[in-house]
């Protein structure tokens, strides 16, 4: 496959019959709609979507071949998981976190943020207990970002 391929939109769940393409992102790059892009298996692609949210893992993507989608993939990133026996200090330490515009994926019992030696140090101030991992990440969206 030479020439490049466009992704034009978004798609309802996956398509019965067709090719694939896996497309593995991280949360950063699922936020960007337009450019050139490389698959997984080194095919050139480019991204022209619309405006609107952000790719989610296991989006299928429409292009301009018949029958040819792209499947995202969220990638899996290193995050600190912070959890802590105090839900208080998890909500101290979230407000923290959100005051320095750090993105956090907000679980259950759990608070997970990219991995960041400055944050780590921050976190030793809170009765939290951290836990560098590499996990698929899912930040909150902005407030002004809901659909």
């Amino acid at each position: 496959m030479n020439k490049q391929i466009v992704v034009t939109d978004w798609i309802e769940g996956k398509p019965k019959l067709g090719e694939f393409l896996k497309l593995t992102l991280s949360s950063d790059e699922r936020r960007i709609l337009r450019g050139k892009r490389l698959t997984d298996c080194d095919q050139e692609i480019i991204l022209q979507l619309p405006r609107k949210g952000k790719l989610n893992d296991g989006d299928f993507l429409l292009t301009d071949k018949s029958n040819f989608y792209i499947e995202i993939i969220a990638k899996t990133e290193d995050v600190i998981e912070i959890s802590s026996n105090s839900k208080i200090e998890l909500i101290k330490t979230a407000y923290h976190l959100g005051n320095r515009h750090v993105e956090v994926e907000i679980k259950e019992n759990t608070l997970l943020t990219k991995s960041d030696h400055v944050i780590v140090n921050m976190l030793k101030n809170f009765n939290v207990d951290i836990v560098n991992t590499q996990k698929k990440f899912f930040p909150e969206r902005g407030a002004h970002n809901h659909e």
